[in-house]
């Protein structure tokens, strides 16, 4: 039975966080699959800044070993990046444990917000008990066990909500939204979305509507 796990990491906790923390623009790792204990480094950094200085940056932290330019699109930068024998024990704790990396990306820099499958419980517990041990703090957010699976009151919550209003919550859930203090906004969960803000928004609030009212009819017929 697999596991999905949504959390956010302080970037001071994670070296390759520091790595990457020069620039204020938004950076996001591609989803991979750990092979052979290794991890398979690709991002993209979103435009914005001076890429030589960022770049700059990267390579002369203490765990790069190289960083390579691959890629462009009108809106983001793809690299590759090599990392030494000293890294964090937190990509270590994915590699040693198959932990796959859904989604992972960081706003402004200050903190990263991850989505991560494990094959079963016990695997991601020990992945916490490694970060424990280096010192990184997961703020969790969501676990959902058996993720592909029917029925039950997660489902339940769920009817009604329409599959765009259910990407609205999600994201929201996932970017750190409904965080205090919240970690984006509207009008940058929008733009993800390539939808209006006033349309994100009427989603999000609708769904809401949905879910709140299933929980608790589901609730009061317990």
């Amino acid at each position: 039975m697999t596991l999905i796990a949504s959390f956010s990491v302080d970037t001071g906790d994670i070296e390759f966080g520091q790595a990457l923390a020069g620039t204020e623009t938004r950076i996001e790792l591609t989803q991979f699959v750990p092979v052979g204990g290794q991890f398979i480094p690709y991002f993209w950094k979103e435009r914005g800044g001076d890429r030589e200085t960022f770049e700059q940056s990267v390579r002369e932290h203490p765990a790069v070993a190289d960083l390579v330019y691959l890629d462009g699109r009108v809106d983001a930068a793809l690299y590759r990046i090599d990392w030494t024998d000293d890294v964090d024990g937190f990509l270590n704790a994915l590699c040693d444990l198959d932990i796959i990396v859904e989604e992972a990306s960081t706003n402004h820099g200050e903190k990263w917000s991850f989505r991560l499958r494990a094959f079963d419980q016990a695997g991601f517990t020990a992945f916490q008990h490694a970060c424990s041990d280096h010192g990184i703090n997961l703020d969790m957010r969501r676990m959902i066990h058996n993720p592909d699976a029917g029925g039950g009151r997660h489902d339940r919550a769920l009817v009604g909500v329409t599959e765009k209003q259910r990407e609205a919550i999600e994201l929201a859930l996932e970017q750190g939204y409904f965080e205090v203090p919240r970690q984006t906004t509207a009008t940058e969960l929008a733009e993800k979305m390539d939808i209006s803000r006033q349309a994100f928004s009427r989603r999000l609030q609708r769904a809401e509507q949905t879910v709140f009212t299933n929980l608790l009819t589901d609730f009061g017929e317990q």
